[in-house]
């Protein structure tokens, strides 16, 4: 099989996970983004014949990502200009091409802690059967990745509010397992009581373990299921 190349776009920390601002001060925030990170990319190359980049204009993102061994593009898009996530992911993308002309390439969220190695294997098998495929979040309108095995060609990339339905509408075929993990991007409190209850990888839950929040309450109680609170891939 040919080998699968990830990209994972990260913004700057200073403007990540803004819903949880009433909930986690500025520093908690940005070690949660990392943590996140760490546990997506972890989980990722657990799979078989997985490369990671991460693509960012943040140093602290990618000293994160460099440390659990993913290969690190800065960010080539200039700050304000049109669509930068969608720019940056398809320079990914052609850079990729350049390299490794026959890879799979895969646009995956960076915020996915209760990811599977599973998960994204089962996903990745889809893709192979249908040439694109992308898994819908959990509130069944976003994408948390897209899966693109069709070579020599670019994924249709369309990430954004919506974006499911414009992957959908561009050929993607809808992964169908239920896959909680890799469906699980985190922006709101109740994502993080979610992923809790799923379990986290073991940087994220040594993170959470630091701080407190409002609905950690309700967490409390699936703490024994957590996969021991840190989930090894």
């Amino acid at each position: 099989m040919p080998a699968t190349h990830v990209l994972v776009p990260v913004k700057a920390l200073g403007l990540a996970k803004s819903r949880l601002s009433h909930v986690l001060d500025p520093a908690a925030r940005e070690s949660l983004v990392l943590a996140m990170l760490q546990d997506t990319v972890t989980a990722a190359l657990s799979v078989g014949d997985v490369t990671v980049t991460v693509v960012t204009a943040d140093e602290r993102v990618a000293a994160a990502a460099l440390d659990c061994g993913a290969d690190v593009l800065p960010d080539p898009i200039r700050p304000g200009s049109p669509d930068p996530l969608n720019s940056a992911l398809l320079a990914a993308a052609r850079r990729a091409r350049e390299h490794t002309p026959g890879a799979e390439l895969v646009a995956l969220q960076a915020d996915l802690p209760a990811l599977r190695a599973e998960e994204f294997a089962l996903a990745r098998e889809t893709a192979r059967r249908t040439g694109t495929a992308v898994v819908v979040d959990h509130t069944a309108s976003g994408t948390t990745a897209l899966l693109h095995c069709v070579s020599g060609t670019l994924p249709p990339l369309s990430f954004g509010p919506g974006s499911a339905g414009r992957h959908i509408d561009a050929g993607a075929y809808p992964v169908p397992d239920a896959l909680p993990g890799l469906r699980l991007d985190v922006d709101t409190p109740d994502d993080l009581a979610a992923a809790l209850r799923l379990g986290v990888g073991s940087a994220t839950a040594a993170v959470l373990d630091t701080v407190e929040f409002p609905l950690r309450h309700r967490c409390d109680s699936a703490a024994g299921s957590r996969r021991s609170a840190t989930m090894n891939w």
